[in-house]
């Protein structure tokens, strides 16, 4: 019993991502697969990321150290939905202090038409790039080195005109 307790519980570590081998993509390539996913609906994420999303008000969320390409842990995934239809609006990945550092040079030359905003109150800067589907935003922020990727969102053209509709 003792050594099926063992077993059972190294193949859940071993095939968790942040316990297993490190992917063999690049940041770059995750980001290119992730684009691919759109339109993002829950199952396809969960897919693409090999996680389970748990149910929460507005969306679905999962927490803990999820490595996706090399250097790059996440420790929190949030889907946000809203409509009848349960469409996307945003799709959030922040990353674990201990994730390697992106620059913003890797993200810019990239997505080489971005431009640079202030993205919240807080003072952090994005990086955003505006696509057919809504945009990339690449926040560089205070709680972590100035110049290392912290967060990165998707945010979808159904979100943007719901919140221009609203700010009329």
């Amino acid at each position: 019993m003792k050594q099926l307790l063992v077993c059972l519980l190294m193949g859940c570590l071993l095939g968790s991502p942040a316990w297993g081998a490190e992917p063999a993509i690049t940041l770059e390539e995750f980001l290119q697969k992730l684009e691919k996913a759109e339109p993002w609906t829950r199952e396809k994420v969960e897919a693409l990321l090999g996680i389970k999303l748990s149910e929460g008000r507005g969306g679905h969320s999962a927490r803990g150290q999820f490595v996706f390409a090399k250097g790059l842990i996440v420790k929190s995934i949030t889907l946000e939905m809203r409509g009848t239809m349960g469409e996307t609006d945003i799709l959030t990945l922040r990353l674990d202090n201990k994730s390697s550092c992106f620059t913003w040079g890797r993200v810019e030359k990239l997505y080489p038409d971005g431009y640079i905003e202030m993205v919240n109150s807080n003072g952090e800067d994005g990086y955003i790039e505006e696509t057919p589907w809504g945009k990339w935003v690449f926040y560089f922020g205070s709680k972590r080195e100035y110049e290392c990727l912290t967060e990165i969102d998707i945010i979808t053209n159904a979100f943007i005109k719901r919140y221009r509709e609203k700010s009329r």
